[in-house]
Order: C-alpha cells, then structure tokens, then sequence
C-alpha cells in the first residue's frame, strides 16, 4: 500500500516501549492544571533530555496526555541497548521523584511518522497490552521481546538488572508469560533502596484503589532487589 504522496506504507520491525502515569486521570479530574503540570513536567524532562544523542542512537520519543513512547529505528541489538537504557531511566527517573509509572519493552512490527504522531502496528498494541496487564508499578520486557533477545544473543535471563517474574498474583487475567521485569537493583544509598522508600512514601499517600499495586511492587523489591 502506499500513502497518498506515493511513499509505500509497511510496518518495520523496532523495539517499542510504553509508559503511562498511575492515576493520571483521577489527578486530573481531583486537582487544578497548577498542581499537574509540576509533575507533568518532571516527566517530559527526562524524556527529552538529550535529544540529538537519541537521535544519533535511532531512539525517537513521543507523548500524549499521560502515555510516553519510546522506539527504536532498528531491530538489532544495539537498538535493543540504546532503547531499553534510555527507557529504564524514564522509569527509574519518574519513581524516585515520586510519580507512578508502569510500563513494558517489547518487540515488533510497527508504521510510524513521527512529524504527525501517528504510530500503528502490533508492537504498540502489545506493549500496551502488557504495561497494563500487570498489577504492579514495574517495567517489564515482554515475551516478544524476551524472543528477540534470544534471537541476537542478549538473553534476558542473563540481564544484570532484570529479574524472570512468574508470581500470577502480578498479572491480571489473559496476560501470559515469560516475562522479565527491572529489579530495582541498581543502586543503594547509604544502604538503603532509594526506590523502596520512594514507592513507600507513595503508597501512604495513594489512593485506596491502587494500594494493592504498590504493596505488589514493594514485595517484588524486598524478594528480587
């Protein structure tokens, strides 16, 4: 199929990372824009630091309202290094100034034109599918992504800083594994995990609703980090 200016339309296999804000919307509807932007802020910071070095890595990001995206030009491993580095720091970035976020790293076919934000494909569905399968505040590698990295030779059970998650309590129904998810791991201060405290703080001043979700993370900490 082509596009109208005569470009021939295909998916391209990428990596592909989605993020979205816990709460995001009850935020809105409970707060004025001057309490929500601060932290709306914070993220788009991180997500656009360094702009031309993502470039240069193939790494290209995106937002709307509370949804960030995060893709790479190729399907390689490199790519595969480039976009989990600058995703897992988005995610680590948000949790320790206290914003809820979840997310998931996949693998897949994709269409994109950046300058009109359009993104199409099964990659988009399944990381979505997976970042909001999963009843907890993590950042998971999702089973097509797991498969990639066999395939170039990065398995994700030899991850430094992933951890291979088969409790079912994490996941909501439908949602299948093998998945591998960011242990927290990556960092003491002054003996303590900074994110284990951040995550502890959040959950004294969150919703009811969403309580289950920290109490999950904080035990996947405690077992994993």
């Amino acid at each position: 199929m082509k596009h109208e200016s005569g470009e021939k339309i295909q998916y391209t296999k990428r990596w592909f990372a989605y993020f979205d804000l816990l709460g995001f919307s009850d935020l809105v509807q409970q707060k004025s824009i001057s309490q929500i932007m601060p932290l709306y802020n914070k993220a788009l910071d991180q997500l656009e630091r360094s702009p031309e070095e993502k470039k240069q890595q193939g790494i290209y990001v995106s937002w709307f309202s509370d949804t960030f995206i995060v893709y790479s030009r190729g399907s390689k491993a490199e790519d595969f290094a480039n976009i989990e580095h600058v995703s897992r720091l988005f995610f680590q970035h948000l949790i320790l100034n206290k914003i809820a976020v979840r997310g998931a790293l996949t693998f897949g076919e994709l269409y994109s034109q950046q300058e009109k934000n359009i993104f199409v494909g099964p990659a988009l569905i399944d990381a979505y599918r997976y970042g909001e399968g999963v009843n907890w505040l993590g950042f998971i590698l999702t089973p097509n992504a797991i498969n990639r990295l066999e395939e170039v030779s990065l398995p994700a059970r030899e991850r430094n800083f992933y951890r291979g998650v088969t409790d079912e309590t994490l996941f909501k129904p439908g949602i299948k594994g093998p998945i591998s998810a960011f242990s927290f791991n990556n960092g003491l201060v002054q003996g303590k995990n900074p994110y284990l405290k951040a995550l502890s703080e959040m959950r004294a001043q969150a919703d009811p609703k969403f309580q289950e979700k920290y109490d999950n993370t904080i035990s996947f900490i405690q077992k994993y980090a």
